[in-house]
């Protein structure tokens, strides 16, 4: 009893050509049987077992509920069968009811369109190759199968193949010669296209009638730009416009040749178009009197002290937030590598380079389909199908972040980008005005860690012992010798190393040595799993 279409379709699972193929749940399709027994024939080839004992070894391997009851109900009369008449027996029950006629219909009923005649002709072969694997009976030949595309391929095409003498004896060439064609047809039609485009583009359309004499019901629905009437061109001059571009006070009505719109040989969008009256004229000369004044007001030189004094523009371009932080992987074997990465709240993912990935050393996992969703400024998709996870820090380890995962892109301008995610889960708070990226847990600045703080190295050389004098009492240091008094002495021109800075190098390190012993051993289990 086949499932009905709101069912998702089932999954043919092989980890390896000798291990048994697996259907997961779901229902079957022709498609998705086919494919099953392809996977089962795969199995016998490869499997070190006699033919006859093939089937118990599939049959287990169907996980749908419906699929195992059928086979326990029969299992030792299934069992005997030999593989080729057990996929008939379960195509009978798993398959829906009467799908050849389904396949068969739509191979009959299939137009080219504007799809290519290459890709049209590969899925006609398709549908017939499922009917001749299953049901031999319904499938066409080869024969039939040209009558098929030529009958109903693009009219355009079939007006080339009437004109042109084939060559072709057989089938395939056949299909070849007819694809030679309708590339060159696809080709013809691109080139005309291109000297239309480029005809409008020298030649744009204006309007020498009124639209109640073109008459032609096929200019109905075209939009043209209208002349100038009398009265347009007197606002026009009296208010210093353009007759091109029709705008008041465009600067250059002197000059025509200096409009853009001639330059660039283009009119105004008739979909756009006003009537140009008074009004819009005086609207764009008030317009033009504020905006003048306004500038007067701020370049006078001899605006008194106690005037108001607008604020300074703010500059047109500004500095990147770049944080110096320490990266590790498996091909780096000793201490860790030092990266700028740009820190950006303006971007939904973390994005790695691939270079970086590369010279790190990092494995790959691969990235969901709808995760693939990271675009450019000019709207141009930037692909990621990997990610990576890494661990970062900074400060000489005085810093380090939880496990972040990072989109892999390969020609990333910049090693690593630092974004919403990562910014989010680290609690990281970016001041652009002070250029500070602090973690609001610890107070930690990644863009300015604090210095290593050092202390003086102390005389740890024991005090000396007293000296008996000749009487056998003991003799009293003289004061500026005594280590309470004394001052403490240096090491010329060095300085100790802050304790928990040490600390945090050893740990870092630490870490480091365990990560890249926990990879060999996964790297070796992996091995010794996938060893054919």
């Amino acid at each position: 009893m086949p499932l009905t279409d709101n069912c998702p379709l089932a999954e043919v699972k092989v980890s390896k050509l000798k291990d048994c193929p697996m259907l997961m749940l779901g229902r079957l399709d022709i498609k998705k049987f086919q494919e099953w027994s392809n996977a089962c024939h795969r199995y016998l080839k490869h499997l070190e077992k006699k033919p006859e004992e093939i089937v118990r070894f599939v049959a287990d391997g169907m996980l749908e509920p419906h699929f195992m009851k059928w086979y326990h109900a029969n299992q030792t009369r299934i069992n005997a069968l030999s593989l080729d008449k057990y996929l008939t027996e379960f195509a009978k029950y798993a398959l829906p009811h009467k799908w050849e006629h389904g396949v068969r219909n739509t191979l009959l009923s299939s137009k080219q369109g504007n799809k290519p005649f290459a890709d049209w002709q590969i899925e006609l072969k398709n549908l017939n190759a499922l009917l001749a694997n299953t049901k031999l009976t319904c499938c066409l030949s080869d024969a039939s199968v040209q009558a098929q595309l030529e009958a109903n391929m693009n009219p355009d095409l079939c007006t080339k193949l009437d004109n042109t003498n084939l060559i072709a004896t057989s089938f395939p060439d056949w299909i070849c010669e007819v694809t030679e064609l309708d590339e060159d047809l696809h080709e013809e039609n691109a080139c005309t296209q291109r000297l239309i485009d480029a005809n409008n583009a020298a030649y744009p359309p204006t309007c020498t009638q009124s639209p109640s004499l073109m008459g032609s019901s096929a200019n109905a629905n075209i939009l043209q730009l209208l002349r100038l009437t009398e009265d347009e061109k007197r606002i026009l001059k009296e208010h210093k416009g353009c007759t091109r571009c029709q705008v008041f006070y465009c600067g250059h009505a002197e000059d025509l040749n200096k409009c853009p719109m001639k330059i660039n040989n283009t009119w105004p969008d008739p979909k756009n178009y006003k009537t140009l009256t008074l009004e819009t004229a005086l609207a764009a000369k008030n317009k033009t009197v504020a905006g003048y004044v306004y500038a007067e007001e701020i370049c006078d030189d001899n605006m008194d002290s106690n005037s108001y004094v607008p604020p300074s523009d703010p500059p047109l371009t500004g500095q990147h937030m770049k944080a110096m932080v320490k990266l590790s992987g498996p091909s780096i074997p000793s201490f860790p590598i030092s990266v700028k990465a740009l820190l950006d709240n303006g971007c939904p993912s973390t994005v790695i380079s691939d270079a970086l990935v590369t010279h790190l050393g990092l494995r790959h996992f691969p990235l969901p389909k709808e995760e693939d969703n990271l675009m450019s400024l000019s709207e141009s998709p930037l692909h990621c199908k990997e990610y990576v996870k890494l661990e970062l820090s900074a400060g000489k380890g005085a810093w380090s972040s939880g496990v972040s995962r990072a989109k892999i892109n390969v020609g990333l301008p910049v090693p690593l980008l630092l974004e919403i995610p990562f910014l989010s889960s680290e609690q990281i708070v970016l001041d652009v005005h002070a250029q500070t990226a602090i973690n609001k847990r610890t107070g930690f600045d990644i863009m300015a860690p604090p210095p290593p703080r050092s202390e003086p190295i102390q005389n740890t050389k024991p005090p000396k012992k007293k000296r008996k004098s000749h009487e056998g009492k003991a003799s009293n240091p003289s004061p500026e010798n005594t280590t309470e008094q004394g001052s403490t002495p240096k090491l010329e021109g060095r300085e100790a190393p802050d304790p928990k800075t040490i600390l945090a190098m050893v740990l870092e390190r630490i870490k480091g040595l365990a990560f890249q012993e926990k990879l060999q051993k996964k790297d070796a289990e992996l091995k010794e799993q996938y060893a054919d």
